[in-house]
């Protein structure tokens, strides 16, 4: 297993792809992925990317998430947010205490959901041995298939005395989900909340954020790939890229599998000859092109900076920050365009591209696809302020270099 590579993984997820389109609809109404299509995954190993060698994972360089994602997402881009961030989350395990690591991949295909957003009601008690938590979480993908889940929360420090964000490793049977993922995109993706009540987390099942976030944990430094050990917080925005651009790309793929044959509703003219739509074909595909490339030169920096064990310096995070919100602007762009071209027909459920277009806009919704959080602190570090930003503003200062 640990001998895969990633083209071969890359092949496999190709292979899914015509599967996953005749399983669009009906993911959409199940509003979280059919259990066949979590099979594929595991069968196929397309979560196994960044689960640790010595847990029969592949331990895979930075980007491997993405790349896969990239091919899911032309088919179903639920499958491909699943697969790419919550495939990823083995990511965070490893960085974990190894107690709680064996525990987690006791089973090597383990899913491990996540929530830190819309807390409500949480709580947390230290007490001998661990914390008592209780609360609800939102937006836990991949909820319903998975076997642990890692939530956060402020709690009482176990070596100081103050509060911290700490993070919390939770197995199935002591967390509940409320089903109210009613969407208009990613619909498949199960993003329920999740609910703990009372419930007692041992202490090696606890990382304060601080610990977890510089990968400085002993069970962290256990695994020999970097991306376990890098600075979490430089690395978290490009998390979706992959879903996004593939989902460009499968609106156009279906865009033109159907234009290529469409027939005008009123004069019964070959859509295909009409030069706008030609036009705007090439529009959206130039935007595409410029966000693979954008994309392309995110992940390459992360890794040269990630196998260095190196921070991010100051120009290179304003200038990552600026690029992932930019990639997901110009997607969006891309497939509302086309689906705008549609007419009448580019409001059916029944619409591939209507479908991209509703997983788009819900996927450059994402936290780390707001506009002004990825587009200002460039605007005030090009013009020599401080960013706002606690992450880039404690970053190295190596140049001035913004493009």
């Amino acid at each position: 297993m640990a001998d895969v590579t990633l083209e071969e993984l890359l092949e496999r997820a190709r292979s899914l792809v015509p599967v996953l389109k005749e399983r669009a609809e009906k993911t959409e109404e199940l509003r979280q992925l059919p259990d066949e299509t979590m099979a594929d995954l595991h069968r196929l190993g397309l979560l196994k990317y960044y689960q640790p060698k010595m847990f029969g994972g592949y331990e895979m360089d930075w980007g491997a998430h993405a790349a896969i994602a990239y091919e899911l997402a032309r088919g179903c881009t639920s499958t491909a947010w699943i697969q790419c961030v919550v495939g990823a989350h083995t990511w965070m395990a490893a960085r974990l205490g190894m107690e709680v690591q064996k525990e987690i991949f006791a089973n090597p295909d383990v899913l491990i959901a996540t929530a830190f957003a819309g807390g409500r009601n949480v709580a947390s008690k230290k007490v001998d041995g661990g914390y008592i938590i209780s609360g609800e979480w939102s937006f836990a993908s991949g909820l319903s298939h998975s076997e642990w889940a890692i939530v956060g929360t402020q709690a009482e420090s176990a070596t100081r005395d103050e509060y911290e964000m700490t993070l919390f490793a939770i197995p199935k049977g002591d967390f509940d989900y409320v089903d109210n993922w009613y969407v208009s995109g990613l619909k498949g993706t199960g993003s329920m909340n999740i609910k703990v009540t009372e419930q007692f987390i041992p202490d090696h099942r606890a990382m304060p954020i601080s610990t977890f976030d510089t990968g400085t944990a002993e069970g962290a430094k256990a695994h020999k790939s970097y991306t376990y050990q890098a600075y979490m917080p430089e690395y978290f925005f490009s998390v979706p890229l992959g879903p996004i651009v593939g989902t460009a790309v499968g609106a156009m793929e279906a865009y033109l599998e159907i234009t290529k044959t469409r027939i005008g509703a009123m004069f019964g003219e070959r859509v295909a000859e009409q030069i706008p739509v030609q036009t705007r074909i090439a529009e959206s595909s130039a935007e595409i092109a410029a966000a693979k490339l954008l994309n392309k030169r995110v992940f390459d920096m992360l890794h040269a900076r990630g196998v260095k064990y190196e921070r991010i310096p100051k120009d290179e995070m304003v200038r990552l920050k600026r690029d992932c919100v930019f990639i997901g602007k110009l997607c969006s762009s891309a497939v509302t365009r086309l689906v705008k071209m549609m007419g009448a027909s580019g409001l059916s459920n029944k619409n591939p591209v209507q479908r991209f277009h509703r997983d788009m806009e819900a996927l450059t919704a994402h936290q780390s696809q707001q506009w002004e959080i990825g587009m200002t602190p460039i605007g005030r570090w090009a013009l020599g302020l401080e960013t706002g930003n606690e992450i880039i503003d404690s970053a190295p200062e190596k140049s001035r270099y913004m493009f």
